[in-house]
This record gives C-alpha cells, sequence and structure tokens, in this order.
C-alpha cells in the first residue's frame, strides 16, 4: 500500500463501516467512486481493491439478500472483518490489514451455496465494472487488467459495450477545426 493512500484507504473503511451498519447503499457507491477516482490518479492496488469491494458491498446492499439463510451470518463476518480491518490500518499494520480484507473475501465460502454464488458474480461485475470506469480515466486496458486481475479481453468486451470509447471528448479534433479556434480567440 502506497503511504499516501493510508489515511485516505482508513478514512473510506471507516465511512464504509457506518453505511453498512445503516445498510445505506447509496454512500457505499459514493465512496467506492471517490476511491476509484483516487486509485486512477494513483495506481494503487489496494486502493481499487476498497472500491471494487465497497461498490460490491453497494450492490449486495441494494439487492437485499436478507431472505436467504446465510446472510446473519455474512452481514456480522462483514462488520466484524472491517472492524478488523480498521483497527489493524490504525495500528499501521499493514500485513494484518491485507490478511482481515482477505478473510472478509474467504468468508464467502462459508455461506449457503444461493448466496455465495449471487454475492461472488456482484464481485467479479464489480470488478468489471470499476476496471471499465479506471479505464475511462485514461488509464491503459494493459494496466487496468492488471490492476483488477481481470483479463484485458474481458475488459474490452465490457467497455466495447458500454461505449466507453465512443465519448465525444475522447475524439480528437480536426487541424481545420483547430485552426478555426485558434482564429476566433485572436480576433
Amino acid at each position: 500500500m502506497k503511504k499516501e493512500e493510508y489515511s485516505n484507504i482508513l478514512n473510506i473503511l471507516k465511512k464504509s463501516y457506518n453505511a453498512i451498519l445503516n445498510r445505506d447503499s447509496a454512500l457505499l457507491r459514493e465512496l467506492s467512486n471517490h476511491t476509484l477516482h483516487t486509485a486512477s490518479i494513483s495506481q494503487d492496488e489496494d486502493a481499487v481493491t476498497i472500491a471494487v469491494i465497497i461498490y460490491s458491498f453497494s450492490k449486495i446492499f441494494e439487492r437485499n439478500y436478507n431472505e436467504y439463510k446465510d446472510w446473519d451470518k455474512f452481514y456480522s463476518s462483514l462488520k466484524e472483518g472491517l472492524k478488523k480491518a480498521i483497527k489493524t490500518l490504525e495500528r499501521n499494520n499493514i500485513q494484518e490489514y491485507e490478511l482481515a480484507m482477505k478473510e472478509i473475501i474467504s468468508n464467502l465460502n462459508k455461506l449457503d451455496s444461493k448466496l455465495r454464488d449471487y454475492i461472488k458474480i456482484v464481485l467479479e461485475s464489480a470488478r468489471i465494472h470499476k476496471a471499465s470506469r479506471i479505464h475511462e480515466h485514461g488509464i491503459s486496458v494493459g494496466r487496468t487488467s492488471e490492476l483488477l486481475g481481470i483479463s484485458e479481453w474481458e475488459l474490452m468486451e465490457y467497455v466495447g459495450k458500454t461505449g466507453i470509447s465512443d465519448v465525444p471528448m475522447a475524439r480528437t479534433v480536426s487541424i481545420s477545426e483547430r485552426m478555426k479556434t485558434v482564429r476566433s480567440i485572436f480576433r
């Protein structure tokens, strides 16, 4: 984890914990977007991972899976895992923090098969969605794939469907148009 991202991630985790307690999916999404924006600038893998995980939580709380038998187990392990991650970061223990974050994800394997499968699908979809947003910030497909651990093909397929590369601001202006603009400035 990059030193400059450390306090930002700690702050995001604390806000996310409170949002999870309140089951506030909109705040979780906002926190994820903020984290993703800063992660795009720093290209810090830990910040990218946090953005994906928090976005996944927003989708999980949005869809309200609490009718599944292991929901309470998932919810309590999520809260405990985040508390542990926050405490370890506050003590500057990066290795324990990384273990706490891995534990949150590994706890999914202990859930009822239906809930586990739904949450895994949400996590995978979140990784691809957030990868497209990082690419939208100007990071290459190769670097974005590397940051999120997905294939370039998966990312390119998703970006192609979203039309991110077709945004008019991403197109260059012709030389004649540039000349017209310059001439209009000096008139």
